[in-house]
Parts: structure tokens; sequence; C-alpha cells
């Protein structure tokens, strides 16, 4: 009898376990339209000294104000072009900000555009600024290197299959520069740093271009899709701080996230895997590193975030599963990790927009939030008793600082010592989202900071 015991408790200890819908990671806020039954893309910006993020539906793009992630508010939306696609709905949405502006696309209809939005009104409203089809209808993916200004999109109609280059010189009058002939020809989602692309071009692979001079792109190395016969879909991934890591995504059931070397291009290495250890029909979706964490959208099982601190050993650092059922179907598209706060964003296909606090997953004495002007970092993110604050002699030193509650009252401020590296006591400070603003000798930046219990 003790030993059946044992087995019934192992038994049931072990599939508690599997069932568990979350480990490190609690919800904070969840949206679901009235109309909408499909979600898609979902981005993160700051504007104004504020937080906030835009998440695609069937309709178009919905956008919210999540400075205060206990309160979020919903400012804006901005009906699709077309938001009832011919055959099937508008699926398919994708967004990356640049400058104050948002660019928005959709991979459906020949009758859809590229549209821009101005978001320096907010947080009353936006605006749309620029809304044609001159330069082409349908994108799959887009992506702005801000190093130079260039606006890649690809995937998309005839004209639009591979990869184009747009400058945003100006910033709302995108002019094209080049259109990229790439292996397989089809390209379906790309990653720019410095005029460096990563191409994910389904199943011939993951490549890698030099378009420093785009009349003379340079492959600098490549990766077969893995799989053999039935090669899997190269489909996203992102590049870590250093540039040495590159986390791969192929939207193919059962098929492991790739960990890849690429610290020599022309000899990239898969040097560890991870999946969800969830449905074998799980698949993911996107992905985007931020610090020593990849922080990855799957299909059927939600958010999984992975520390990629050694790259050859990857751990779990915690999931969130934001479907509302078990079982194949909807599960989280998009993920955004980025903001300054840290708190990470989600946008599931069937249960709408999730705002998530991922701080029991990821130590607080990592260095997480990094100022807007490159000069600045600012950590620990979230802090407890002190902030750091750590400036590069172009930004010049520290002389003062003022901390804002969420409603613009002053909690705190103080002088400094002429200092590259203040720190600031918080001890007397309640938790919650802050904006600090710190005074240079070359100007000053404003930034969200958030403080937790200990």
């Amino acid at each position: 009898m003790k030993k059946l015991f044992t087995v019934i408790l192992v038994l049931t200890m072990f599939f508690s376990s599997y069932a568990q819908d979350s480990l490190n990671i609690t919800a904070l806020y969840n949206w679901k339209d009235t109309i909408t039954t499909v979600y898609n893309e979902v981005w993160g910006f700051v504007q104004n000294g504020r937080e906030y993020a835009v998440i695609g539906s069937w309709q178009g793009a919905h956008f919210f104000d999540v400075t205060d992630p206990q309160n979020v508010v919903k400012v804006d939306y901005v009906p699709g072009t077309v938001t009832a696609c011919d055959p099937v709905p508008c699926i398919h949405r994708d967004y990356h900000d640049y400058n104050g502006y948002l660019y928005m696309v959709t991979d459906e209809d020949t009758a859809s555009t590229m549209q821009i939005v101005d978001l320096s009104s907010l947080p009353d409203s936006v605006t749309l600024v620029y809304e044609s089809n001159t330069l082409f209808s349908k994108s799959h993916n887009i992506f702005i290197d801000s190093s130079s200004a260039r606006l890649y999109s690809c995937g998309g109609d005839q004209v639009n299959n591979g990869l184009r280059v747009f400058s945003l010189a100006d910033p709302i009058n995108p002019v094209e520069i080049a259109n990229l002939t790439t292996p397989g020809g089809y390209v379906h989602d790309v990653y720019v740093r410095n005029d460096t692309a990563y191409l994910h071009s389904g199943g011939n692979g993951f490549n890698v271009y030099d378009y420093t001079d785009l009349g003379n792109p340079i492959l600098l190395g490549s990766l077969p899709s893995v799989g053999g016969v039935d090669p899997a879909y190269s489909h996203a991934g992102w590049l870590n701080a250093e540039g040495n890591t590159f986390v791969l995504c192929y939207e193919t059931a059962n098929i492991d996230v790739n960990i890849v070397d690429v610290s020599d291009l022309a000899n990239m290495l898969v040097v560890d895997t991870v999946n969800s250890g969830g449905d074998t029909n799980s698949i993911p979706h996107n992905v985007i590193i931020r610090g020593d964490y990849a922080y990855v959208s799957y299909y059927h099982d939600g958010l999984y975030i992975y520390n990629i601190s050694n790259p050859s050993a990857t751990t779990l650092a915690g999931f969130y599963d934001t479907k509302a059922q078990p079982g194949p179907g909807g599960g989280a598209w998009g993920v955004y990790p980025l903001l300054p706060s840290g708190i990470v964003l989600i946008s599931d296909m069937t249960t709408g927009f999730w705002v998530l606090d991922v701080t029991a997953a990821i130590p607080v004495n990592v260095p997480l939030l990094k100022a807007y002007n490159g000069h600045l970092q600012i950590y620990p993110n979230p802090f407890t008793d002190e902030i750091n604050i750590s400036l590069t002699v172009e930004t010049g030193v520290a002389e003062s600082y003022v901390l804002f509650d969420i409603s613009g009252r002053e909690i705190s401020s103080g002088k400094f010592n002429k200092t590259f590296e203040p720190t600031i006591s918080t001890e007397a400070i309640e938790a919650g989202s802050y904006l600090l603003k710190v005074n240079t000798l070359e100007g000053s930046t404003s930034i969200i900071v958030t403080k937790i219990g200990r």
C-alpha cells in the first residue's frame, strides 16, 4: 500500500507540474476586444516619457498606455486600410517605430498600404500621416536600422517578395533605395544592425549579408534549414547586444529554437537548442533578446524566457501560457520585452493583449536599461534601495536628477558631485513606476524606472 501511495504521489506531482501554466511570471493586464477574434503582432515604444504598446487585429492597430501596468489605458485605434481582406481576414500585420513615428504594414489584399502614424500627440491620440500603396501594398515584415535610417521590407506581393530597402531621411516620405536579390528569392523576416542583415528565408535557411553598399551586397555566411528533405521554416530571430549570439526560431512543429554562435559569420555554429517542453505541435514564432535573456513567443505555449548568458548551456528562466484552453490552436504571436520598465508585452492570437511582470524570472541586479540616446545606463531596473547611473564622456558628468511619479508629481530630487557614476538612494520611495530625469553637462535624459518591493 505504501508503495502504491508513493507511485500515486509521484504521478500527481508530475502531472501537476506538467499542467502548470506559469513559472516566475505573473499577468498584470489582459485586453480582448468584443469584436475582434484574431490578433497578431505586438510592439512597444516610448513617447513623451511614457510607455506604449500597439497590437494588431483583423481590423487595425490598437494603442495602449502601459506606463502604469496596473492601470492600462487604451488611448487610440487606427483602422487598417483594408479591414476585411478577401478571401481571408487581415491576419498578418507588423510594426516598427522610428524617430517618433510608427510604421505599419499588412500581408493580405492587394488594396493594402503602408501606414505611418505620428506619435507626438500622445497620450491624447495618434495621427495617421501617410497611407499609400505607391511603394508596395503587401509586406510580411519590416525592420528599421536606426544607424542608417533604413527601413527593410520583406515578404508580400510580387514586387516586394524578397528584400527591399527604403530611406527614412524624411520619416513620413520613405524613398526606395534598393530591391535586393537573395537566396531562394523569398525573405520572410529580417533583423538588421549597422547595415548587417540577418535574413530568414523559410525553407532556404538563414543568410547574413553586409548591405553597407547596397549596390554590392556581400554574403557573410549561411546556415541551411534543418529538417533534411522537408526543411523547417526559418522564420525569425534576434541578435544579442554583444553581437556574438543569435537566437533562431523555426516556424515548424516540434523543431527546437537554435542558439547560434555568430562570432564568425563564415562559420556559424549551433551551440544549443531549446524548446517549450509542451505539446509536440508547439511552434516557436518570434523572439527578442534583452540582456542575457531570450523572450520567445510560442504558438500553443505562450511566452518562454531563456537565460542565454552561457549560450551553450541555455536555461529556462520562466514561462507564461496565455492560451485560454489547452491543446492546438491559438497561442502567442508576438513578444516585446524592450520597454524601459522591464514589463513584457504579448499578443495572443485568441486571448488578445497581455502585460506581464517578469521580475521573478530576471534577477534584479541585471542591468536592463539604456537611455534613448545610447550614452546613459540605469541599473538595476527594476530597483529596490538604489539606482545606479553610468554615463560616458560624450554625455558629460551628471549634475542633478528629478524623480516624478506617473501623474507628473515630483517625488525626489538632488544634486550630484559632477561624477560619471552617481547613485540615488531610493529606500524611502514606494514601489511603482517613475520617470527619472537626469541632467548632465550636455543636456538631460528622461527614463522610466520601476521600484519593486523586497
